[in-house]
Parts: C-alpha cells; sequence; structure tokens
C-alpha cells in the first residue's frame, strides 16, 4: 500500500492508551462521565490499536531503535543511546514497551476479538487475529516466556503465570491460520476504520489482509528454523500460495507531517538526536555503492566521501544520521514488506536446493523491490548486481541474508534472522572496555514493574540468554 498520511494519530493514540487501561483501581460506579462512551465500536478499537502497534510496537523506540542499534544500523553517540549501544539496557528501561504492549495493545485486541466473534464479523476477526500475532510475536521474541493463556483479565488475575514460548508460538500460527480462514470466507464486511488497507471495498481489503496472513505466517514459521528443519518448506509453501505479489501489497502505517503525528524515529531525532548510522553499516553500503544510502542516510560535509558511519565510542554529531527514507515526518512503519516476502522465498528455496537458479532471481527481485520502494531503483545496478551474484567468490546464502539485512534498515526482524542464522552476516560486537559485555545481545530484559508487582516474573535473566527457539548452533 502506497503511504497512507494519518491526520488524527495524536487523537488515536491518547484514545488507545485510554482504552489500554486495564487496572481498576477504584470503583467504576464513582465520577461517570455521561459524555464518555461505555463502549467502543470495532471500527474506533481498530485504527487505535494499529497506530499504538506502529508507534510504540513494530516502529517504536524502546524496541526497533534498540535492537537497531544492537543491529549496527545505527550506533548510540550521546546520552541514553550510547549506553545502549553498549549493550546498557536494564528492566526499567523496557517497562513502557512492556506496559503498552500488554494494556494498550494486545487487551485492546483481546476487546476487538470478542466483539468480532459476538457480531460474527469476519473481517474484524481476521484483523484482530492478524494484529495479534505479530504484537504477540514482536513481545515473545524478545523476552521469551510471557504472559498469555491467563493474561487480560484486570483485576480478577494480577499475578499471573508466564506461558512457555513453545506454546506461544503454536497460539500465533493458529491466529493466522484463523485469519486466512475468515479472509477466505466471503461475504466480508468493509472495516471502514482500518488505516493499514483503506481499499474502499470489502473484497479488496480482504484479500489484501489474506496476504499479510500468509505472509506474517510465513515469517514466525521460519523462525523455529532451528527447532525444525521443515519450517523452511512450510514458509515457502505460504508464500508460494499467494502473499504479496508487489510493494503495493505492503503491510505498512503511514503518518503525517503535523506535530504529534509524525513517524516516531523523526520525533526521536526531532527531540533528542543522540544517534548516528553505524559505521558497519554505511560502510557495508559504500562498499557496494548501494542506491540506498542516499534514503538511509543523510549526507556529511564531504563532498568526496559523503555517506561515512560513526565508529564505536563516537561521540561527534559530524556523521550521517538516519536518512528522510526512514526517518521523514512521514516515513511509515513497515509491519511486513513485499521485498521481505521475497527474501523468505530464497532463503527457502535456497534451503530446498541451493543450486537452484531461482535463488538468484528472488535475490535480484528482493532487492530490486527495495530500491523501488524507496525510490532509488537503477537498472544498471541491478544488471551489475545480478552478474555480481554469479561469479565464483560468492557464498550465496550469506549474500542472501545480507541483502535482506541491507533491506530490513530499522525493522526488529533483523534481529530474529541474526539470532536464527547464527550471525551469518557476520556482525562484530562492540569492543570498548565501556561496552558491560563484548557480545552482542540477544534479548530484553524483563520489565521491572513486572518484576516488581508479579511474583511469576521469571529471575536471574540478563541480555545474553537465548528465547526457546534461538537454540545453540549445532557442531
Amino acid at each position: 500500500m502506497k503511504n497512507i498520511r494519518f491526520k488524527f494519530i495524536g487523537v488515536l493514540l491518547l484514545m488507545a492508551l485510554v482504552l489500554g487501561s486495564c487496572k481498576k483501581w477504584i470503583d467504576t460506579s464513582m465520577n461517570t462521565n455521561p459524555d464518555a462512551p461505555a463502549d467502543v465500536p470495532m471500527s474506533s478499537l481498530v485504527p487505535a490499536i494499529e497506530a499504538n502497534m506502529a508507534y510504540t510496537l513494530i516502529g517504536g523506540n524502546d524496541y526497533t531503535r534498540v535492537t537497531s542499534q544492537w543491529m549496527q544500523y545505527y550506533n548510540g553517540i550521546a546520552r541514553q543511546s550510547q549506553g545502549e549501544s553498549g549493550y546498557i539496557w536494564h528492566d526499567g528501561d523496557v517497562d513502557n514497551v512492556w506496559n503498552v504492549a500488554y494494556s494498550g495493545i494486545m487487551n485492546n485486541l483481546v476487546i476487538l476479538t470478542g466483539k468480532a466473534r459476538a457480531a460474527n464479523d469476519k473481517m474484524n476477526l481476521g484483523i484482530a487475529d492478524v494484529l495479534m500475532a505479530e504484537s504477540l510475536g514482536f513481545v515473545t521474541d524478545i523476552w521469551g516466556n510471557i504472559p498469555y493463556s491467563q493474561a487480560f483479565q484486570g483485576m480478577k488475575l494480577l499475578n499471573v503465570p508466564f506461558d512457555n514460548q513453545q506454546d506461544i508460538y503454536p497460539k500465533i500460527l493458529s491466529m493466522l491460520d484463523e485469519a486466512i480462514t475468515c479472509f477466505s470466507s466471503p461475504p466480508l464486511v468493509y472495516e471502514s476504520g482500518d488505516l493499514i488497507y483503506p481499499t474502499g471495498d470489502a473484497a479488496s481489503q480482504g484479500l489484501a489482509w489474506l496476504k499479510a496472513a500468509r505472509g506474517m505466517k510465513a515469517r514466525y514459521t521460519l523462525h523455529l528454523c532451528k527447532q525444525d528443519p521443515t519450517s523452511w518448506a512450510s514458509a515457502l509453501t505460504l508464500i508460494n500460495a499467494g502473499s504479496f505479489a508487489s510493494n503495493d501489497d505492503d503491510m505498512q502505517f503511514g503518518f503525517g507531517t503535523n506535530v504529534g503525528q509524525q513517524n516516531p524515529l523523526f520525533q526521536f531525532m526531532d527531540q533528542r538526536g543522540d544517534i548516528a548510522m553505524h559505521k558497519t553499516f554505511i560502510d557495508m553500503l559504500n562498499q557496494r555503492f548501494d542506491p540506498r544510502r542516499a534514503a538511509y542516510a543523510t549526507q556529511t560535509a564531504d563532498t568526496i566521501n559523503p555517506y561515512v558511519g560513526a565508529p564505536w565510542g563516537a561521540t561527534a554529531d559530524t556523521f550521517s544520521l538516519p536518512g528522510p527514507g526512514i526517518a521523514s515526518a512521514n516515513s511509515p512503519v513497515f509491519f511486513l514488506t513485499y521485498a521481505e516476502c521475497l527474501f523468505i522465498k530464497a532463503e527457502c528455496e535456497y534451503k530446498a536446493n541451493a543450486s537452484d537458479p531461482q535463488v538468484k532471481t528472488d535475490i535480484v527481485a528482493g532487492l530490486s523491490a527495495s530500491l523501488n520502494k524507496y525510490g532509488v531503483y537503477s537498472a544498471a545496478y541491478v544488471a551489475a548486481y545480478t552478474a555480481f551474484l554469479d561469479t565464483v567468490n560468492v557464498t550465496l546464502y550469506k549474500e542472501l541474508m545480507t541483502q535482506k539485512y541491507l533491506a530490513m534498515c530499522n525493522q526488529a526482524e533483523t534481529f530474529n534472522d541474526w539470532r536464527r542464522t547464527n550471525n551469518l552476516i557476520g556482525l562484530q560486537p562492540n569492543p570498548l572496555s565501556s561496552a558491560v559485555e563484548n557480545v552482542i545481545p540477544r534479548r530484553f530484559p524483563y520489565s521491572l514493574g513486572e518484576k516488581s508487582y508479579n511474583s511469576n516474573t521469571p529471575a536471574n535473566v540478563d541480555l545474553w540468554q537465548r528465547v526457546w527457539w534461538d537454540l545453540l548452533p549445532t557442531k
């Protein structure tokens, strides 16, 4: 989908926070406002949830920006961000994203699901399933074992048990199966509040969400490749069944240019600006003469080599900053893209038959989709890259994952790829003595608030412990 400018994001985010207030600490019969609705329609729930997901979780600064520093798209050059690049990331730092994920996003998705089931509204049920699957996936991929099966009961159960991640993943895949069934079962009723796929009619809206559900299930199936080697074949079947066919299918959320409506990374740079592009990432782009440099990074005063990444320990602001493709006021936040689906397809084909020429075809297609996405497509560049893939020195799987890494700047899925492929792209950790460890983290710590009020929260968890699906590599 093309960028959809969203004029009321401030109102919707406020609504999302209000809707997410699940802890009732006073008598609910007191101070009742007769002008405030006791019930919220699905057409209002859907955009509020989508806005909160895009701003806080999928593109949020407490999640995606931090993992993007660990994945060396960005480097912290001042204040808290400098600590984050040195792997200083504490339980109190994740309170906001943990709380909003549960009370502001997933709790409202539970409400939306209940309403959709009661109304036999397959469109909204499918939308709720896809959004809950991705939200739940984000939360479990970064924390491992999490509350879910007994969560969302408010005051009835505050000391919520944690589900094991191996029990969470079947639920994610089951939700996406239900979504696929919903969107494949006309008649559907158009959801006018949907800001991700506001196509104007139920048939095209349902088809857009159907493609997203298949692609999303392929992604989460692929996460299990260390646990289940058949995951590559299963993910390929889903992609081939009819996922995204062009950039127009992308599942994304657009932002506006007015104050309070802008992209979260833009707001971070506008208000703090304590990150620069990382030397690792910029050097990779420079070595490849990659046209996406103009989208990913700003130019420095150096007219000969204008794109310069910040090395470890840098504190000056003379380096390239996040560029217009990812950090403009109206830059969209990507939930799932055509380029990602093409790289999933290429990886699955490689695992099925590494000599299949279709692997190279889909790597090139993924690159082309990414270049087109940022408006920097060059036929000459793509032709040169295609020829490069046929040279004898190319390690195809590493090259595939490197191209995916380059295409997914500022997207949290890179952190999952890095873990499940055992750092195939070869990132080196922060080597400085100021770093907590000279090892790239593999997870977030649990929220300080959850640890303080829920005795079931796992103890003695640090940033270098692996989640269930992130098995140690076999020799």
